[in-house]
């Protein structure tokens, strides 16, 4: 028998990834589309309270710049996700996400402080649950991000070594879907 080092390549031969990979983005998405679950459920709760009704109260501009920097960004963790995986630095992306989102909470906080509405009318309970709903997420998201940039500093990514940052990707891209539904069923529908 040979010592031969034992490769680290996470790929088979065919060039997929391997069965602990897989089934690592397999829990990830599924984690991902299990938190979507309360936001069907606000989304019901909505149109239950409510119906179609949107407030003429509500701040269309800073909500619509909300989900525009959440869309942004979401668009960005793809992209980071795609080029994580050929082991290339996403460290200035990642902390241009990191901007976005911190940019997104404060726009929400904007709008609680000002109190564009009252959250003891209907559409008021309804825009502080979704929101606050959101914005917990966001920042989940946004400890993640962080603990990436804190981790790559310790662990340099490479082609072989970058599931910590595709599941941070996947992650923030679920967030920014999370906004987007928010925005458009809060303020469109």
């Amino acid at each position: 028998m040979t010592n031969q080092p034992v490769s680290m390549s996470t790929t088979n031969r065919k060039g997929r990834p391997d069965p602990a990979r897989r089934m690592g983005r397999f829990g990830m998405i599924m984690f991902i589309c299990s938190q979507l679950v309360p936001v069907v459920v606000l989304v019901d709760v909505r149109y239950l309270f409510v119906g179609s009704y949107v407030s003429a109260q509500a701040n269309q501009p800073v909500a619509l710049f909300v989900a525009l920097l959440m869309a942004v960004s979401g668009a960005m963790a793809w992209t980071v996700r795609n080029s994580a995986t050929q082991g290339r630095d996403q460290v200035a992306r990642v902390k241009w996400m990191v901007l976005l989102g911190a940019g997104a909470l404060l726009g929400v906080l904007y709008q609680w402080s000002v109190r564009f509405m009252s959250p003891g009318t209907r559409y008021g309970e309804v825009f502080y649950t979704m929101t606050g709903f959101a914005v917990f997420y966001l920042i989940v998201g946004l400890v993640g991000l962080l603990s990436y940039i804190s981790r790559v500093r310790l662990v340099k990514s490479s082609s072989d070594n970058y599931w910590h940052m595709e599941a941070v990707a996947l992650l923030w891209a679920g967030v920014s879907v999370i906004w987007i539904v928010t925005y458009a069923v809060l303020y469109l529908l």
